[in-house]
């Protein structure tokens, strides 16, 4: 057993898959959109972030200057996607006119823990974070801050949300149209997700009946997802890690949006004159998937979700932003408030939405889709549940492994954003004092309900507590200014 916590330390079997240099190769501005690319190990990668609703070319919005110096910001901060590569080397040397000390020890900072389930799946947590590279002589000569300057007294709209189409999104424009606070939407759009038409479509369909002032895309188009894809496809890197660690862990690559994301929404912010970015970051994903038995390290898959990460972020942005400003609506809740309060506020609404990060709107097939699937049919119509997903994830003999995993049965939590395993035990309990009977819930009998009588614990009591520890609300867990928690936490009762 030594040797295989050992095997997650410091590995030398996929040295091949990894990657030495990455560096910052170029970096444009155009009229709403910046493009940059990287090489990676001399292959080149590009992104392209585009705005609909701000013209880099406004003056009112900064000048030419702050504007260069906000794209770099951007393109050194999207090598937090490198997570799976774990370069050696990554040299923004060529822009180093452009960036400070600070934005260099926020990378570094963030680093190890942003990418510990890809330090951990590939057995390299002895690895830390890459070395940085800068010209000294250059550093932070054109730096210019605040980039973007907002006064308070301006704003047109108390908040903009960064909205997906699933359940916490819906959550959190509800939860503003009950206080009273309003608000524009903003959805990110990617092409490694598929068709640009067919996701509007989807986010239409799960906010068309919210009343927000007004809809902001941003449009991410990355050749990076397809170069990684063919790069595992060529190492064989997904069958080579789950044989050699014995462990059918999914191989994923980290993409730090919810690091990134608050820089790159900072210009429509300021254009728009809206103070507040907020999120759906809940309280569950501050939880670690395992602590590695030999380094003792937590693990986890959502620390870029977590409180810890969302102050580090807070404190970066402070220093190169005035007045704007973000925060998560529901860090204070867990899931299990979060899907309570979901059917309470929003009847049929919650159908329509959907949180798959694999096939859009379901796959059936991973863990996102069957624990929002047990939540969803515990808290709301199981019949309607099932016909929103095309099919009962209960009786699907190939998800039996993913319940196990759900209910904390392996020892850890699975791979994926999910709640805490009392939580979907909680689900489960639900369901089955409704009557509910499938092979999903006959694992939760045999592996929880009938351990705990065999132990004389009483059962009712071991749910209550659950739901006493998981369906409260904190009132210290989140980063919200006082004006915005008054105003909403009546509403998270």
């Amino acid at each position: 057993m030594q040797d295989l916590e050992k095997k997650h330390f410091n590995c030398q079997e996929f040295e091949d898959f990894l990657v030495d240099d990455v560096i910052l190769e170029n970096v444009l501005v155009k009229s709403n959109q910046i493009w940059f690319r990287y090489l990676l190990d001399g292959e080149e990668v590009d992104c392209s972030v585009e705005y609909d609703s701000i013209s880099f070319e406004d003056q009112n919005l900064a000048s030419p200057a702050r504007v260069k110096c906000f794209a770099v910001v951007i393109a050194v901060l999207f090598s937090l996607r490198f997570s799976s590569l774990l370069p050696q080397k990554v040299d923004f040397s060529k822009y180093s006119q452009f960036i400070d000390q600070e934005l260099l020890n926020f990378l570094q900072t963030t680093i190890p823990k942003c990418w510990s389930e890809t330090r951990y799946q590939v057995g390299k947590l002895v690895y830390q974070s890459p070395e940085i590279k800068v010209n000294e002589s250059l550093l932070g000569q054109e730096v210019h801050y605040p980039i973007f300057n907002l006064k308070t007294e301006q704003n047109t709209v108390d908040a903009i949300i960064g909205s997906g189409s699933g359940k916490d999104s819906l959550l959190c424009s509800l939860i503003l149209q009950k206080a009273d606070i309003n608000y524009d939407i903003l959805t990110c759009l990617y092409n490694s997700y598929g068709n640009i038409e067919e996701q509007k479509e989807l986010f239409t369909q799960a906010s068309e009946h919210l009343n927000y002032r007004k809809q902001h895309y941003i449009y991410f188009q990355d050749s990076y997802y397809p170069w990684l894809k063919q790069r595992v496809n060529r190492y064989n890197i997904v069958d080579r890690t789950q044989k050699y660690f014995d462990y059918k862990k999914p191989f994923h690559n980290i993409a730090a949006e919810n690091v990134i994301l608050p820089f790159v929404v900072a210009p429509i912010q300021a254009m728009h004159k809206i103070p507040m970015l907020l999120v759906g970051n809940e309280k569950s994903a501050d939880a670690h998937n395992l602590i590695d038995k030999y380094s003792g390290e937590a693990v986890a898959h959502q620390w870029v979700k977590s409180l810890e990460a969302t102050k580090k972020t807070q404190d970066q942005m402070a220093g190169m932003f005035n007045n704007i400003n973000h925060a998560s609506l529901i860090k204070a809740i867990h899931d299990v408030k979060i899907f309570e309060l979901v059917f309470k506020l929003a009847d049929q609404l919650p159908y329509a939405t959907n949180s798959c990060n694999i096939q859009k709107p379901w796959c059936c097939r991973c863990e996102k889709c069957c624990y929002v699937f047990a939540g969803f049919c515990a808290y709301g119509d199981r019949e309607k549940v099932i016909k929103a997903f095309g099919k009962d994830l209960f009786v699907m003999e190939e998800n039996l492994h993913i319940w196990s995993e759900l209910l904390g049965l392996k020892g850890y939590i699975p791979w994926e954003c999910v709640g805490m395993p009392e939580e979907n035990q909680l689900y489960f309990y639900k369901l089955y004092q409704q009557g509910v009977r499938n092979q999903a819930i006959t694992l939760f009998e045999n592996e929880i309900l009938i351990p705990l009588q065999n132990r004389g614990n009483s059962v009712e009591d071991y749910f209550q507590q659950i739901q006493n520890q998981f369906g409260q609300v904190d009132e210290n867990h989140h980063t919200m200014p006082e004006w915005l928690w008054n105003k909403i936490r009546p509403v998270l009762e």
